[in-house]
């Protein structure tokens, strides 16, 4: 895997060329859309209502899935991608359904 090097300048957005090898003149849209891309292939399609926002500083994750192993390998996705940006995980692991009171019991420890 090759080593990203850090410049004494940003790059514009933040991104590593080498993995993502979109331009640093795209439109922010096409970030997005290939973020989105990576995580379904690193979490095997395990979130679900996948959202990514991209703001200059940070990327946000949210959706839903079934356990912190899926919720780990979307942030690690991410986190392969960027330099120096902060990334919020508020993707929500579904990790009790009780049936007997009809209630969804929704733990979304990040």
């Amino acid at each position: 895997m090759p080593i990203a090097i850090r410049r004494k300048t940003k790059p514009k957005h933040h991104f590593r060329n080498e993995i993502n090898p979109i331009s640093e003149d795209s439109h922010p849209c096409e970030y997005v859309s290939s973020m989105m891309k990576i995580v379904s292939i690193n979490t095997y399609n395990g979130i679900h209502s996948l959202k990514v926002d991209l703001d200059p500083n940070r990327i946000m994750l949210t959706g839903y899935c079934e356990s912190y192993y899926i919720k780990q390998l979307a942030q690690q996705a991410v986190m392969d991608m960027v330099i120096d940006m902060e990334i919020v995980n508020d993707i929500v692991v579904i990790c009790d359904i009780i049936q007997k009171s009809g209630k969804l019991t929704v733990d979304s420890a990040t």
